[in-house]
């Protein structure tokens, strides 16, 4: 009965100092900030802006990391060649590239509850196709608060973008994860 008191109060202790100042923010891609629209129809030969966003950020954002799907390969002849990426944040700081995970960081704290870090550019052809926020591979769904220092967040994954009517990934309340991902969250 002792070591079950003393694992209640280990975890009472420990837990609260693991989360952040944004117990519930999500991540999604918007292509019509800030309404939160995830499916764009456009027109043939149109450009197209996904937005990058976090949302529900209780105590701003500092950074986040994040990568997203390589539309000219899952989706070919559905796009342009060579995507734009922008980042937004202040400061334009940013380690990595967007296909194989990027850590982006600004210079000033974002305080609105849902703040677009980043968008990518890209030319419509015509088709369908998912544009995927997916997890970064040392710092999976990573948003950093405006704690001194700051304080680490992980997202829920609130929505992918269709575009043309594309099927995206469905996104279920638990995700599985594997023990590297786990294993990089604690190092």
């Amino acid at each position: 009965m002792r070591i079950f008191l003393a694992m209640i109060m280990i975890m009472a202790i420990a837990v609260p100092a693991l989360a952040g100042g944004n117990p519930n923010v999500v991540g999604y891609i918007d292509f019509d900030p800030p309404n939160r629209v995830h499916s764009v129809m456009p027109a043939p030969y149109t450009a197209v802006l996904a937005y990058i966003c976090f949302g529900d950020l209780d105590m701003g954002l500092a950074g986040c990391s994040f990568m997203v799907n390589d539309v000219g390969v899952d989706c070919p002849n559905v796009f342009a060649p060579d995507p734009g990426f922008t980042n937004l944040l202040p400061g334009d700081l940013a380690i990595g590239n967007y296909l194989t995970g990027i850590t982006l960081a600004s210079t000033e704290c974002m305080t609105d509850p849902d703040v677009c870090v980043a968008y990518l550019s890209l030319f419509y052809l015509g088709g369908e196709c998912c544009i995927v926020l997916l997890d970064h591979p040392d710092y999976p769904r990573w948003v950093l608060d405006c704690n001194d220092p700051a304080q680490v967040d992980f997202y829920q994954l609130m929505a992918h973008g269709s575009v043309g009517g594309g099927l995206c990934p469905e996104i279920s309340p638990v995700e599985d994860t594997t023990w590297g991902s786990i294993k990089a969250m604690y190092n």
